[in-house]
């Protein structure tokens, strides 16, 4: 092997080399164009760029609410995402009620029609739905004025976009445990099963919106905590705790509204 091969791939101790530097490394791995900003391509990716926010970067999602140019944008997708999983869950809860009325021929006087055979199979899809965002806007308000009365400082629009964004992470949640449920539920269908068991896995599915709606109510908290650097520093820490108090406080009162506004609506859908 000639000395230049040698020198090259076994380098001695007089033939020293210049060490690539780290953060040039690191940028080499992150290099993206120069025109590409973060928000803009956060927008720009519509509603499923949202949902892989949602359930990989919420801390950006979060930074991009905060912004105001950006929640205009964000607020259409995110509303669009909530609803999209609320529909796709109103048409597998339809299914499964009537594939559980054609096994045993019976229907439970506490829950409305919504038979697949008539124009009252969309009362259930159309009541989750409109519910869930007249539940919203009437609890809307009082969430502003428990911001103001904890010394954030918001406005409308971003508590509107807070509580959308808890909205589309119960509709993701809510998506993600239907395989679940409509397994355990043809389970139901497949092999006999008491009426007991089968009234209970008709309120399970019923519920299910409420039981995924805890992941939003969290992510609406991980959220809606960060206005505390709002609030002034003299008393930002006795704030704190009296602002997790206080959204603890309008998940009970949002709690408590949904479910009797949707009931409501599938009622009057059906009658």
């Amino acid at each position: 092997m000639s000395n230049e091969l040698r020198n090259e791939f076994f380098p001695g101790p007089l033939m020293l080399r210049e060490p690539i530097p780290v953060a040039r490394l690191a940028d080499a791995g992150s290099a993206k164009p120069p025109c590409v900003d973060d928000a803009a391509a956060a927008t720009l990716d519509g509603p499923p760029g949202v949902v892989e926010m949602l359930l990989k970067d919420r801390a950006r999602l979060d930074r991009l609410l905060r912004d105001e140019t950006e929640q205009r944008a964000l607020i259409p997708k995110l509303l669009a995402v909530a609803l999209a999983g609320f529909a796709i869950y109103g048409v597998v809860a339809t299914i499964v009620l009537n594939a559980f009325w054609s096994t045993y021929h019976v229907w439970w006087q506490w829950v409305p029609a919504a038979n697949w055979r008539e124009l009252s199979a969309g009362n259930l899809i159309l009541a989750y739905n409109i519910g869930l965002i007249a539940a919203n806007g009437i609890c809307l308000p009082s969430f502003y004025f428990y911001s103001l009365l904890a010394g954030v400082r918001t406005t409308m629009l971003s508590v509107a976009a807070q509580a959308l964004k808890g909205m589309a992470a119960g509709a993701i949640a809510l998506v993600g445990i239907l395989p679940i449920y409509m397994a355990l539920a043809l389970s139901a269908i497949v092999f006999p099963t008491p009426p007991a068991l089968v009234e209970a896995w008709v309120l399970l599915g019923l519920a299910l919106p409420f039981l995924a709606g805890v992941w939003g109510a969290v992510c609406l908290y991980e959220g809606f905590i960060c206005f505390a650097d709002t609030i002034p520093a003299a008393c930002r820490e006795s704030r704190r705790c009296f602002l997790r108090r206080l959204i603890l406080t309008w998940s009970g009162v949002y709690t408590f509204v949904t479910p009797l506004m949707i009931y409501t609506l599938w009622n009057h859908f059906s009658g």
